[in-house]
């Protein structure tokens, strides 16, 4: 792994990849960081299909070879950029299922949803926003890229969580009531981060401190382990409606 990538792996982890740290992790080499911090702006306001060549090299002070030498094309600076933001997501997530290994399948639960939501909500909303900001263009305009964000941000870290969620059921991984908690136990968490600035305006004197992002962390847990006993005691079968040959 460069240097460029542990860094970018340690700030994305600890939740604290601010503009001094980006200028650190981009130190590497000069022109080819210039590109990097300049394109993850640009990509992230505008979207991959709606910037130039030319407006990244004119904006990092170099020529439009740089691109050709450093990353072949657009979509391989892009592709760079994606690869470094899915595999810091899977570091992240990796990091808080270990935190609770040898415990309970519940307990491990719990940790996990803990050290999710911090590396969510510990930092300023303002301090990652280019890497949200690109993920999302990356969703509503997908390139080939997204694939990357699937193979190293998601699978990995998503099959551990799967098969957490099945011990905890006491199913097998392949039932689709496994998966379905997953996506929600993973969708209440980004939830939080999603409306945490409307939160903040709606309750005057919020702050996510350690201890709030604990509690939220336990409430999170708890209404997902309750929603999860009542899912495995359920016969209706109408979680089941997934269990086809179209969506395995």
């Amino acid at each position: 792994m460069t240097r460029t990538k542990h860094l970018f792996h340690t700030r994305v982890l600890n939740g604290c990849y601010t503009p001094m740290a980006m200028n650190a992790a981009f130190d590497d080499n000069e022109t080819r960081g210039r590109l990097l911090k300049v394109a993850a702006r640009l990509f992230g306001d505008r979207g991959f299909n709606h910037v130039s060549v030319r407006e990244i090299c004119q904006e990092a002070g170099t020529n439009v070879a740089s691109i050709n030498y450093y990353f072949r094309d657009k979509l391989g600076l892009y592709r760079e950029l994606i690869s470094m933001i899915a595999e810091g997501m899977n570091h992240g997530k990796i990091a808080a299922l270990d935190s609770g290994v040898r415990q309970s399948p519940e307990e491990q639960l719990r940790a996990y949803v803990r050290g999710f939501m911090h590396q969510l909500l510990d930092q300023n909303p303002g301090e990652e926003s280019w890497i949200e900001k690109l993920i999302a263009r990356e969703m509503a305009e997908p390139t080939e890229a997204l694939d990357l964000i699937i193979e190293k941000g998601i699978k990995p870290a998503g099959e551990r969580i799967c098969q957490l969620v099945s011990e905890v059921l006491g199913l097998p991984v392949g039932d689709p009531r496994v998966m379905m908690s997953a996506g929600a136990v993973q969708g209440l968490c980004i939830w939080y981060r999603s409306s945490r600035t409307v939160a903040e305006r709606m309750i005057p004197g919020l702050r996510f401190t350690p201890e709030v992002v604990d509690g939220i962390a336990e409430f999170v847990a708890n209404f997902c382990l309750a929603g999860m006993r009542a899912v495995a005691q359920n016969t209706n079968g109408h979680e089941r409606a997934l269990d086809s040959p179209a969506i395995r």
